[in-house]
């Protein structure tokens, strides 16, 4: 929680607005301060925020100006459904941030090993895959930052070393962090200009101008 909470707070832009709604799998605050006006915590079992269902969020359409989804994707039955139901109430040019486990690293491998320290996920769902889902519903991924870098074992019982070499990978852009952050912008529909259906008037043609040297007058065509 502390390295995604330091790694988001590096590579989120300065937002402007209004609302910020964050929800987590495991019901954990992942942003401790905004500069948006308004902000809602909301959980699964009511224990430290608003009662909810990720499957079917109860806010309007284009009424968020950032969505914060914390590793939701990894742990709900219906992944896709989750990442539309966010998509749903982000604004136009509104943010949205998913953070989840990246299936091809060591956090992603660890799970299968009998005595596994990686935290228990239903799916690892690649970050190819959820830019996939974002392109459709929409968004542009504009940043994808990554964190934990190193096997499990070593960030519980080493974290200062897992901490530095984190620093170094994601500086280098290396490949491979255990948890992904990305950050895609909601687009903006382009308007199809519709032209005029110009109609032909009925009845008395109307007066016209018509220039003259002395100026312009009125003439009955």
């Amino acid at each position: 929680m502390e390295a995604e909470r330091y790694r988001i707070k590096l590579s989120l832009p300065d937002m402007h607005g209004h609302y910020l709604l964050q929800y987590s799998a495991w019901d954990k605050k992942i942003i401790e301060s905004t500069t948006l006006r308004h902000e809602f915590f909301v959980t699964q079992d009511g224990s430290s925020g608003a009662l909810i269902d990720f499957m079917q969020l109860p806010f309007r359409d284009n009424s968020m100006d950032c969505v914060v989804a914390h590793h939701v994707l990894d742990q709900c039955d219906n992944p896709h459904q989750a990442l539309r139901e966010a998509a749903r109430v982000v604004v136009p040019n509104g943010y949205l941030v998913i953070v989840g486990f990246n299936p091809w690293s060591f956090w992603g491998l660890s799970r299968f090993l009998p005595k596994s320290n990686s935290p228990a996920g239903r799916k690892y769902i690649s970050k190819r895959r959820v830019t996939d889902w974002l392109n459709l519903l929409g968004f542009r991924v504009e940043q994808v930052e990554q964190t934990q870098f190193l096997p499990p074992v070593i960030a519980q019982h080493g974290p200062s070393l897992s901490a530095g070499f984190d620093r170094l990978a994601s500086n280098w852009g290396l490949p491979g962090g255990g948890v992904y952050i990305m950050i895609a912008r909601k687009l903006v529909a382009g308007r199809t200009p519709i032209r005029p259906q110009w109609r032909a008037l009925t009845g008395r043609r109307l007066p016209v101008a018509t220039p003259s040297a002395r100026g312009m007058r009125v003439t009955d065509r």
